[in-house]
This record gives C-alpha cells, sequence and structure tokens, in this order.
C-alpha cells in the first residue's frame, strides 16, 4: 500500500512539474512575439502574420486588410516632455487601438511610433471605417499630458498577386499621403507599385 501511495506521490509531481515547464515555455513563446513596451506583438510576429494572411487569400479568398498608424508629431513629445512620456503615449495608444479591434484582429508594432493593425475578413471599406473610429478615438482620447495626441492612418486592402512586403507598402504609401494631407487624417491606397519616398516626422 505504501508503495502504491509513494507512487501515484511522485505521478502528482511530475505532472506539476510539466505544467509548470508548459508554463514557462508559453510564456517563452509569447515573449518572442511581444514588443516589451507596449505589450502588441512585434516586428517579427508581424511578418509571419502577414504571410500567413496572403497564403489565406490565395487558398481560401480570406480578405484581410492592413492599417499603417503613425503617432502625429511624436518627436515633439519626446523633445518637449521626454521620453518617458513618449513612451506612455506609445503604451497608452496601443492599449486604446487594442482594446477597439476584434478578437481575430491583431496588432503590432513596426517601430518608433508606428503600429500595423491586421484586420482579418476585412473589406477596404470596413478597414477605412476602422481606420476612421481609431483616429477619432485617439483624437478625444487626451493621450497626452502637455499637448493633444493625433494620428495619420494609412490603408490597404491586400490584392490577390500581392507579396506581403508590397502589401505593407501600400499602406505605407497611403500613410505618406495621409500625413501630407495635413495629419490627424486617414488615406487609401489608389496605387500598388510604391517608390521610395521622404518620411514626414
Amino acid at each position: 500500500m505504501a508503495a502504491v501511495i509513494l507512487l501515484l506521490a511522485i505521478v502528482v509531481a511530475a505532472g506539476r512539474r510539466m505544467l509548470v515547464l508548459q508554463a514557462r515555455v508559453r510564456a517563452l513563446e509569447r515573449q518572442a512575439i511581444t514588443d516589451p513596451l507596449t505589450g502588441t506583438f512585434n516586428r517579427r510576429h508581424m511578418h509571419d502574420m502577414l504571410l500567413t494572411a496572403v497564403e489565406q487569400y490565395r487558398r481560401s479568398g480570406v480578405h484581410a486588410s492592413l492599417l499603417l498608424i503613425d503617432i502625429d508629431r511624436f518627436k515633439a513629445v519626446n523633445d518637449a516632455s521626454g521620453h518617458g512620456e513618449g513612451d506612455r503615449v506609445l503604451k497608452r495608444t496601443a492599449t486604446l487601438v487594442g482594446q477597439r479591434l476584434r478578437r481575430i484582429d491583431a496588432v503590432f508594432r513596426l517601430g518608433g511610433d508606428e503600429f500595423v493593425v491586421l484586420l482579418s475578413g476585412a473589406w477596404l471599406s470596413d478597414a477605412r471605417a476602422v481606420a476612421e473610429q481609431l483616429r477619432g478615438a485617439v483624437e478625444s482620447a487626451n493621450l497626452g499630458r502637455l499637448r493633444p495626441i493625433s494620428i495619420s492612418v494609412g490603408v490597404a486592402e491586400l490584392e490577390y498577386e500581392e507579396s506581403a512586403v508590397e502589401w505593407l507598402a501600400a499602406a505605407d504609401g497611403a500613410l505618406y499621403e495621409a500625413k501630407h494631407s495635413g495629419r490627424n487624417r486617414v488615406a487609401v491606397r489608389v496605387v500598388r507599385a510604391l517608390t521610395a519616398r521622404k518620411r514626414v516626422v
């Protein structure tokens, strides 16, 4: 009887250790795809997700759209209030955007003050509506302590023969138009092939 009890104790202990190990593995996997500052997905995971979206569209016709979001005049926030305030604005913007999306959507930090939103199953009209909602929400949310915060958004729906790189470039081109049109705006891509251009900061 004692041997049976001992065996059961060993099995239970091993099971607990396995659960702890599995939890640690999941935590490490999550850490590998997460931006440490904002808690959004990182750029590396974004590339994987865009490739998956492209493949799903080619195989099954599942539509998807991208939003490329840039915080307007973010450099001025850092210059006037310091990087601590800049980090705060980044985190609050990321949180606000994430709270207004569906579970099947994803937010990624592309780098600096730019974020990418992947809208699964979204046609261009749907994506534009979401972009306008996000723009308005940021504008009215009072995210900055010393100055108002706004965003510009470029929108691009995935085309059939488009690569992930071309798709992201299309959203980037639309963002360029939004910023050059006065910022705090949403613009939709009008051309597929985009040339290199100088950024507006």
